[in-house]
């Protein structure tokens, strides 16, 4: 006689959603860590950093390029632009254009140290096949979302 599987049993033992959001909070207690005597979060800087990189950029560019939705930029943005590492300039239409202040970019500067720090750890925890694996799906779901996603 075959046994039906319990659906909980299965999902315990298989999710991958479930795996990603246990490295992910991991990874991200790793970088955080690294980063609370700075006074900043790996959210915040991430969002810091694709600014810089590609600004003055828009905060639904922002969003489309790290995938996330409108409130969970709001959150870490006004931490940003209280702070005054971002600032917000009117831009066409309702649009506002952000950018990186000169403090942002120093804060950048500063952090790298407890970044270079943070990546070895995490690089020790996931080793370097997990690490390529990694970079490899997000390059795959940015292939695929080319249209609306870019590197960065």
């Amino acid at each position: 006689m075959s046994q039906v599987p319990n659906p909980a049993n299965r999902v315990a033992a298989e999710c991958l959603a479930g795996r990603f959001r246990i490295l992910n909070r991991v990874i991200t207690g790793i970088y955080d860590d690294a980063f609370r005597p700075h006074g900043v979060r790996i959210s915040q800087m991430n969002v810091m950093v694709v600014i810089a990189d590609r600004g003055p950029v828009r905060a639904s560019d922002v969003c489309r390029l790290l995938q996330l939705d409108k409130s969970t930029l709001s959150r870490d943005l006004d931490r940003l632009l209280d702070r005054g590492w971002v600032r917000s300039t009117p831009a066409e239409g309702r649009a506002q254009d952000l950018e990186v202040t000169p403090a942002g970019r120093a804060l950048i500067e500063k952090l790298m140290p407890a970044w270079e720090e943070a990546q070895k750890r995490v690089h020790e925890l996931i080793g370097p096949e997990l690490a390529q694996g990694l970079f490899a799906a997000v390059g795959k779901i940015r292939q695929a979302n080319s249209g609306s996603a870019a590197s960065g």
